[in-house]
Formats: structure tokens, C-alpha cells, sequence
């Protein structure tokens, strides 16, 4: 699974994968994989994921924010400014990618849908309109309000 699904991301324009990239590595390493779009938040691509594809990823740094800044060439003096953003309550900018994790439930046909998902997705395919809610640095379809009250009861 790990060796497909970085054969298809690396094979995507726009597209990076972060730490070892090679499919004929695959089996030294886990099957989790961060990558991210040129030009596109993190959080963007995780909620067009989630909200068009219905496919599940984290985003962001993951516990491992130095190690991600790192990876991300964020400078000392871009992360005091984006510290200064966090505690004025604006998290728009932080840094991150997007990962994803396979599971023993996981099947070939998921990563060839994955990968159809983030070449549309990186060729400017995008159905919805997003808003970002600056407090939290997600976003969410325009005009998204569930009504919790509808799934969950106390």
C-alpha cells in the first residue's frame, strides 16, 4: 500500500511528499505518509479531502512542530511571527502538511481513489467554496453549520 500510494503521489504535478519517497523503499518504513500541494494550505487540502471525497487525513505539524518547521524551511523569524499570531488568537498561517495512515482495512482501490482525489485537487478541481476560521486555521465549506442537535443527545 505504501509503495502504490507513493508511486501515484510522486507521479502528481504540484504534488511533494515529505521524508523518504522512494516506492522501493516502502517496505523500511511505516505505511504514513505526509505530503502536501504547492500553493495550498494544509488545512484546505485536509477539508477538500474530507468534505468532497469523504477521505479521512490529519493536518498540521502532528506533535512534531519543530521537526515539521524544519522540513517546511520555516525560518526563527517567521515562527516569532506566527507565535505573535497564535496568542492574538490567528492560526490562518501555520505551517503543516497532510498525512495519511494506512490501516490493515485499507485496500489498493482506496490509494488509487486517493490519488485521483489529490491530482483533481492539485489541478485547481475544487467543488466547493471554503472559509477559514482564522481561531482554529481550518476550514470549512461555505455556509457549513451541521445541526449537532440532530446526532447527538444528552
Amino acid at each position: 500500500m505504501t509503495e502504490l500510494a507513493l508511486t501515484k503521489l510522486n507521479a502528481i504535478p504540484k504534488v511533494r511528499v515529505y521524508g523518504d519517497t522512494d516506492p522501493a523503499n516502502a517496505a523500511n518504513r511505516l505505511g504514513v505518509i505526509s505530503f502536501g500541494v504547492e500553493g495550498m494550505p494544509h488545512s484546505l487540502l485536509a477539508a477538500v479531502l474530507n468534505y468532497e471525497y469523504g477521505i479521512g487525513v490529519r493536518s498540521g505539524c502532528f506533535c512534531a512542530h519543530v521537526y515539521v518547521k524544519c522540513l517546511l524551511g520555516v525560518s526563527d523569524d517567521d515562527a516569532r511571527v506566527m507565535e505573535k499570531e497564535i496568542l492574538s488568537r490567528d492560526r490562518s498561517r501555520l505551517p503543516g502538511t497532510v498525512r495519511i495512515s494506512f490501516g490493515l482495512y485499507n485496500s489498493p482501490e482506496e490509494v488509487e481513489r486517493l490519488a485521483k482525489a489529490v491530482s483533481n485537487i492539485a489541478a485547481g478541481k475544487i467543488e466547493g467554496e471554503y472559509e477559514l476560521d482564522k481561531e482554529r486555521g481550518e476550514y470549512y465549506p461555505k455556509g457549513y453549520a451541521p445541526d449537532f442537535g440532530a446526532y447527538f443527545q444528552i
